[in-house]
């Protein structure tokens, strides 16, 4: 398999993140504007309701945008633009695009990847292009371009 090189998944990891910014963005936008027309005033426990409602519903669309886009496409928005995509790698399916359990798997561990400074990511200059969220998820990210495995 031709593994997708670090920086072209930095450069997709980029992508996404900023897709889910901007909708987590628009989501604490109008949660603030909702509160402004009906209270009037804000103030800080209306904030910090609003910053915890809007943090809540920001790890939804994060789940949800990882989730659907790699079980339905096998590669996210930020995939697709770099020219890679997410693969099973195990003995029975290599090559084909995860599930949706394989895929909720690989989102929620993107945050254990986070953790620690990203050591998850920086996993890959030294696992041969494995992440921690890839090796738990049992997934591989590959070209696009690259032939399947039979």
């Amino acid at each position: 398999m031709n593994r997708a090189p670090f920086f072209l998944r930095f450069i997709a990891l980029a992508i996404d993140m900023m897709i889910v910014a901007f909708f987590s963005g628009m989501v604490f936008i109008a949660a603030l504007s909702g509160y402004h027309m009906g209270a009037g005033q804000l103030t800080f426990p209306g904030l910090s309701c609003i910053l915890f409602i809007s943090s809540i519903v920001s790890f939804f669309i994060f789940l949800f945008y990882f989730t659907y886009l790699t079980m339905e496409e096998g590669a996210t928005i930020g995939k697709s633009i770099a020219g890679i995509r997410v693969i099973i790698r195990n003995r029975i399916g290599v090559g084909m695009r995860p599930g949706f359990v394989r895929s909720l798997v690989r989102a929620v561990a993107y945050i254990l990847s986070v953790s620690a400074c990203f050591l998850g990511f920086l996993m890959a200059l030294v696992f041969r292009g494995w992440t921690l969220h890839d090796i738990i998820a049992g997934t591989q990210v590959v070209r696009a371009d690259a032939e399947e495995e039979p």
